[in-house]
């Protein structure tokens, strides 16, 4: 039970980082901003449904880091964000190839 709610905060932090992406970026290509709160909302119900879903913030916050038209302090907490979210993710795959064989 607690190694659930872990995971479950740590699919939140790229939830987070997204949000704060969205409000402090001074881009004027609106679309990012939609495709951020998108890749949020997808996040935050795939943290409880889906693991796969729930890496979508990860993976937008990765690709928006890797803008050339961006500030580098919050490309820096962007890319740490990411790989914080993707951390259950990569625990769960490899959680489930090391004890794949042992159900009964």
């Amino acid at each position: 039970m607690l190694m659930n709610f872990i995971f479950l905060l740590m699919f939140m932090v790229p939830v987070v980082a997204l949000c704060w992406r969205i409000v402090v970026s001074k881009t004027r290509a609106q679309w990012i901003r939609v495709g951020a709160a998108a890749a949020a909302m997808i996040s935050v119900v795939g943290a409880a449904v889906v693991f796969a879903a729930a890496s979508a913030g990860s993976f937008y916050l990765l690709a928006w880091a890797q803008r050339h038209h961006g500030n580098k302090r919050h490309r820096t907490i962007s890319l740490i964000a990411a790989i914080v979210g993707l951390v259950p993710v990569v625990g769960a795959l490899a959680t489930g190839l090391v004890f794949a064989g042992t159900a009964a």
